[in-house]
């Protein structure tokens, strides 16, 4: 799939769900964002910090809870880092393999991919 495919996929996922509130799209669309920013990466970096004030988010509690439930959901793959100065990372998941228990799909291919 290519990167605007890719994208819309992924957005159309995110209107289509129910179980999203409005900040899970609020945050969805910041990662939207950066993944943009990164030229469609496999994997990306992302800033707490970039992304809360992106999406709105003020606390980092929210932020935290809304992360780990896109993750459940099987929108991304969030692997953070734990170290101050090291960046967490994003994988943007795809849900043609997406299980009801909540397990994550395959990865988004994207034409930036060598």
């Amino acid at each position: 799939m290519d990167k605007h495919g890719s994208l819309t996929h992924f957005i159309k996922r995110i209107v289509s769900d129910s179980r999203l509130k409005p900040v899970h799209i609020s945050l969805s669309i910041a990662l939207c964002h950066s993944w943009m920013l990164s030229q469609f990466q496999h994997s990306y970096r992302i800033s707490r910090r970039i992304l809360m004030k992106a999406s709105r988010i003020r606390s980092k509690a929210t932020y935290h809870k809304t992360l780990k439930e896109l993750q459940m959901y099987g929108y991304i793959k969030y692997l953070p880092s734990y170290h101050p100065l090291k960046a967490s990372e994003i994988i943007m998941t795809d849900d043609s393999n997406e299980k009801s228990d909540g397990s994550h799909g395959a990865k988004l291919r994207s034409s930036c991919r060598q």
